[in-house]
């Protein structure tokens, strides 16, 4: 699943589409075969002829916005990925399984591409709305905002409820943090220095420090490098990949040894989700 470097780094290729006026949003023939995608025609229609002031993100969520209410909030999912293209007859060559075409007044297209199908499109009223819509209510930090609050995040994941937790479990709670997933989750771990087991309110003064900058300097280095590919699933909608995955540490790397020591990375499942850390580095 993308994270919040993939999500900016999107955000960021897509707004070429702002100031232009959508023509039309279809739903393509695919798309009809699952529930959530029929009979929204006419929702979708609700744009026709409205000009697309901004895209902004929330963690992983996207919301575009124009210039009328209402808005449309879109989450990648597993496997979704926003491609542009010049002509209609791109589409067919560029995407795999289109489910939704944004067409503005001129070219480019905008056309969601989701083979898993776990992506998601809802509208709501306006922008206050959606900042009332539960997942976006409850978030904590932007991980990758640029001055990283760092006391912030200190008073937060001292707060009692988040005590008894593992530092690994944790970190994928946007409650706390959000923008990290599996993968920046185990990299920031090994920049911090920190076992993944590690238990909350066993962490120094000087760990928790060090650990919020460790969030901050790898959320911000992989959306540098315009996140993280290793297969097909997640590109930029002009097509490119990321190249964050060239410096991880130990992220998918189990049995190869440690950069810095030499031990072997190892795995273990946490929330069944697997993680992935150095025994000698991390403590």
């Amino acid at each position: 699943m993308p994270e919040g470097p993939e999500v900016e780094s999107i955000r960021l290729e897509l707004l070429q589409l702002t100031a232009r006026k959508v023509k039309e949003i279809t739903l393509t023939p695919l798309s009809q075969k699952y529930p959530k995608y029929q009979g929204k025609e006419d929702e979708f229609s609700l744009f026709r002829g409205q000009e697309l002031r901004n895209i902004h993100r929330f963690n992983k969520f996207l919301i575009w916005e124009f210039e009328k209410k209402p808005v449309i909030l879109n989450h990648l999912g597993m496997s979704g990925c926003w491609t542009i293209v010049d002509t209609k007859e791109e589409i067919s060559t560029k995407t795999t399984h289109p489910k939704v075409i944004i067409e503005m007044s001129k070219p480019p297209y905008a056309i969601f591409d989701d083979s898993r199908n776990f992506g998601q499109f809802r509208i709501f009223s306006s922008m206050e709305a959606v900042k009332l819509y539960p997942p976006i209510k409850k978030l904590g930090i932007d991980g990758l905002t640029k001055e990283f609050p760092l006391q912030d995040f200190v008073e937060r994941i001292a707060e009692q409820r988040f005590q008894n937790r593992q530092i690994g479990d944790l970190l994928m709670d946007p409650r706390l943090v959000a923008g990290i997933g599996n993968i920046y989750k185990a990299e920031i771990l090994f920049e911090a220095k920190i076992h993944p087991e590690r238990i909350i309110s066993t962490l120094t003064q000087e760990e928790t420090i060090l650990l919020g900058k460790s969030i901050s300097k790898i959320l911000l280095k992989a959306f540098h490098d315009k996140g993280s590919s290793f297969d097909a699933r997640y590109k930029l909608p002009s097509g490119e990949g990321g190249q964050a995955q060239r410096w991880h540490m130990v992220y998918q790397r189990i049995d190869q040894p440690c950069g810095d020591c030499g031990s072997l990375i190892e795995k273990l499942i946490q929330k069944n989700r697997s993680t992935y850390f150095c025994p000698k580095c991390q403590h």
